[in-house]
């Protein structure tokens, strides 16, 4: 049998993550603020012009962690699923699925559309979910190609959907705290 997903219990939870992006937004305003001499030359715009992009970069860094929750959310569900022997209709399908790919399924196309087809999320939560992958996809892949095709995204609205995704299912973690504080 494949090795089944284990959680690493070394990652910063949820709760961490939505303190850290808070934080690093707050460091960049003071950064780029009259508190700093390095800009005290600079005209008002360009220092502003400075801070909002340091912010996006920010941003964009920081979508990166929700995100990968997200996919662990559902990759540890896929395998807890198959650990426990669950007998539900998206278990069975899940497990159906374990048996076929193993550790292979692909995150949306196999783990997340079978959630869609038994009924667990709507057209427009996958849409949603697909969307943000695909931005996540960019990000941590050099950004080397353009990102047109993709809707922008806000990281406290991907961090606010996540979050009521995740309260809104019955993700079976096996034991771990997914949300954390």
């Amino acid at each position: 049998m494949a090795a089944l997903l284990i959680a690493n219990q070394d990652v910063p939870t949820y709760g961490q993550v939505i303190s850290h992006h808070a934080m690093a937004r707050e460091a960049i305003g003071l950064f780029f603020s009259n508190l700093n001499q390095e800009y005290a030359d600079l005209p008002i715009a360009e220092v502003e012009s400075r801070r909002i992009r340091a912010v996006k970069t920010q941003e964009l860094r920081d979508m990166m962690a929700p995100l990968a929750f997200l996919e662990a959310c559902f990759k540890l569900d896929y395998a807890s699923r198959k650990r426990l022997k669950l007998k539900d209709r998206l278990s069975k399908t899940l497990i159906k699925l374990f048996n076929q790919k193993k550790n292979k399924a692909r995150l949306m196309e196999d783990i997340i559309k079978s959630w869609q087809q038994e009924g667990f999320l709507s057209h427009q939560e996958y849409d949603r979910i697909n969307s943000a992958f695909k931005l996540r996809h960019w990000i941590a892949h050099g950004q080397y190609w353009s990102p047109d095709r993709i809707r922008a995204h806000d990281f406290i609205e991907v961090a606010e959907f996540i979050e009521g995704l995740i309260n809104s299912r019955a993700f079976e973690s096996g034991g771990i705290d997914l949300v954390g504080d």
